[in-house]
Order: structure tokens, then C-alpha cells, then sequence
């Protein structure tokens, strides 16, 4: 069978979008070309690919009026610059000639995909996503596909769209840092918390100053972005700012306390200690969706977000005797098992029958 030929659009918004793409570009299964906003960001995508940098769809100092809520679509704007875009979007997939568009993530980029021709897979991501726009997308593509386990799914979305749906899970990573006789125990009196923040979005600082002191016996330190205030630092809270690798500091952890990203929760489980769920506020519920499944699923401890009311000590110990496993067990799979859903998922989407679509 010949390589497939595989044009991933990675939406701009945040770095996930692009490190799932490196991701799927590490597995060197197919020819691979990347579209996205602005140009390559070579700390983030590597090895060979083909990049085509697109144009902004809008001018920040110009805002584009809201669509009205059900629409079939979530943004549409107007003029030169979205004309611009999707021109050079469909020049690229011409000159490409793609077996498989993957969309990660954008209606409107799936169902100008589909209506130029061409077969495509949609990424399906955690929340309540039953409003029109998401609805259409997961009608009009060939196949869907999660970075996550089906024993994670909302049981509604299986029952519509379970036939089409492809579950990736994770790859384990290369640097997983469990080994048997790996110590993980918890040991009273040694306790540290490091707090992992979405690089997306920051934490207020009053919330987290709120927290360490209410815990002075446990040492917080906070890898991340940061919304500064005029709080004062408690004496047991460090702030370490968004670190190149905060892999190190975390694995030294009694617990780590982690936002409910999807790539931030990899980086928890890659580091098999006690993990504690804080979501952030994200559109659809998609974060405190992703951490109540895994909280009702992986047994996970959670804080339904920074600004509820917990006993800050009780919640810490709970999360300690937690298994420091429990989530890298649930979300990890062997890398040759993930290229093979990998494959599995394209040839589906290659070689099914044509979707039909009533508009």
C-alpha cells in the first residue's frame, strides 16, 4: 500500500493544536503537511513536513460580530483576509492532492474540506458539544477522532456518531518516567505541590496565594503562566513562570496539581505521581468535562474550579494516597498501538464510502 497523504490544519489558538500535529508527524507513517496561522514554529514542529503558513482571519483591532447562538457555524467573518485564507488553504490542498484532511479543530475549515472534495477527519474534543455548529461537523465528516480513550466518551456522542468515531489515546511517551521499583510513596511531613498551568491562559495569583496559605505544611511551587496582582506571596508559595521543560520539577512532587488541557493532563501522567484536577474556564465545558470523566473513570481527585471553597489540607493528603499511576493507565497506550489506530483511523477515512450530507 502506498503512503497516505495527510494535510493537518492545526488550529492557532494556544501550542496544543501544533504538538498534536508533531505527534502525528513523529510517527513518520505518511507524507504530512501542516496548515496553520502565521509562520512555522520550529521549537514545535520538526522533522519533514510540509508547512503552509496562512493568513489571519481576522484583525485583532477590528473585532468580527458574534454569530447569533445555534448557528450551523462558529465564526464567519467577512472581507479580503478570510477570503485570503481559505484561497490559500485550497491551493495548498490542490497542490498537495491529500488523502485525508484532519481537522483539528474548526467547522468551518471541515466543511470547506468537505465541500472542496475531499475526504476528512474531524478531531472530537472533550464538552458539551451538541450545539448545531459541532453537530454539523460531526455529521459531514468521513470519520472523528479523539485523543483520548473511548472509556472517556459522553455515552450520547457514542450512541449518534460511536460508528465513525476513532480513539486514539495517547502514545506513551519516550521519557516516561515509571520503572518498577520506582518509589511513590507518600511520606507525611515531605509534601510538595507544583501546579501546572495552561499555556493557553493564567491562573489568578490571589487564588493560588489563597490556597498555599491555607496549607502552610506543603511547599507550592507553580510552573506556568501567572495573573499577577497585588497579592503577597505566602512564604510557601514559589513561582517559577513557563518553564522549557517542567518535567523535572514535577516529578519531584507529593501531588501535582494540573489543569484539565489535554496536553497538560499528558504531562501529569507522564510524571506518575498524585494527580489533583483544577480545570480552567474553557468554551463548551471542555475542561471540567475532560476532569469529571476522568475523575468518575481514573478515580482521580478534583476541584471543580480555583475559586471553590475547599479544605485545601484534606484534598492534598486524599490526592496523595491516590494512585500515582491511575492516570497514565488510563490514557497511555504503547506507541506501535497508537500508530495502528493511527492507520486504522486513515484508511477508514480514505477508502469508506462517501458520506452523504443533507444540508
Amino acid at each position: 500500500m502506498n503512503r497516505y497523504k495527510v494535510s493537518y490544519y492545526a488550529h492557532h489558538f494556544g501550542t496544543g493544536h501544533l504538538r498534536h500535529a508533531q505527534k502525528i508527524a513523529a510517527s513518520n507513517l505518511f507524507d504530512l503537511q501542516v496548515t496553520s496561522t502565521g509562520p512555522r514554529n520550529n521549537a514545535l514542529l520538526k522533522g519533514n513536513l510540509e508547512y503552509v503558513s496562512l493568513v489571519p482571519d481576522v484583525i485583532a483591532a477590528i473585532p468580527e460580530p458574534a454569530l447569533p447562538p445555534g448557528s450551523f457555524l462558529h465564526y464567519a467573518p467577512t472581507g479580503e483576509l478570510i477570503q485570503q485564507r481559505f484561497a490559500e488553504l485550497n491551493r495548498a490542498w490542490k497542490q498537495f492532492a491529500p488523502d485525508v484532511v484532519m481537522v483539528d479543530v474548526s467547522v468551518e475549515v471541515a466543511l470547506f474540506a468537505r465541500l472542496s472534495g475531499y475526504r476528512v477527519a474531524f478531531r472530537r474534543m472533550p464538552g458539551n458539544r451538541n450545539d448545531p455548529a459541532h453537530q454539523l461537523a460531526y455529521s459531514l465528516a468521513d470519520t472523528i477522532f479523539g485523543y483520548f480513550p473511548v472509556s472517556l466518551e459522553d455515552p450520547t456522542h457514542l450512541e449518534k456518531f460511536g460508528y465513525k468515531t476513532h480513539y486514539l489515546s495517547v502514545a506513551e511517551p519516550k521519557d516516561s518516567s515509571f520503572s518498577p521499583g520506582h518509589d511513590t510513596s507518600y511520606t507525611p511531613g515531605q509534601q510538595k505541590v507544583v501546579v501546572q498551568t495552561s499555556l493557553a491562559s493564567a491562573i489568578p495569583l490571589e487564588h493560588l496565594a489563597r490556597a498555599a496559605a491555607a496549607s502552610p505544611e506543603w511547599d507550592w511551587d507553580v510552573v506556568g503562566s501567572v495573573e499577577a496582582d497585588a497579592t503577597p506571596l505566602p512564604s510557601n508559595l514559589r513561582l517559577h513562570g513557563v518553564l522549557s521543560d517542567p518535567i523535572p520539577i514535577m516529578r519531584s512532587a507529593t501531588v501535582i496539581i494540573s489543569s484539565a488541557g489535554h496536553n497538560a493532563v499528558v504531562a501529569a501522567a507522564n510524571c506518575h505521581r498524585p494527580v489533583l484536577l483544577v480545570p480552567e474556564e474553557r468554551p463548551y465545558a471542555e475542561q471540567l468535562t475532560f476532569a469529571v470523566a476522568l475523575h468518575k473513570r481514573a478515580g482521580l481527585e478534583m476541584v471543580e474550579n480555583w475559586s471553590t471553597s475547599v479544605n485545601w489540607p484534606r484534598i492534598l493528603e486524599q490526592a496523595a494516597i491516590s494512585d500515582p499511576h491511575a492516570l497514565a493507565k488510563t490514557l497511555f497506550i504503547q506507541p506501535a498501538n497508537f500508530n495502528e489506530r493511527l492507520l486504522d483511523l486513515l484508511h477508514a477515512t480514505a477508502t469508506d464510502a462517501q458520506t452523504s450530507v443533507i444540508f
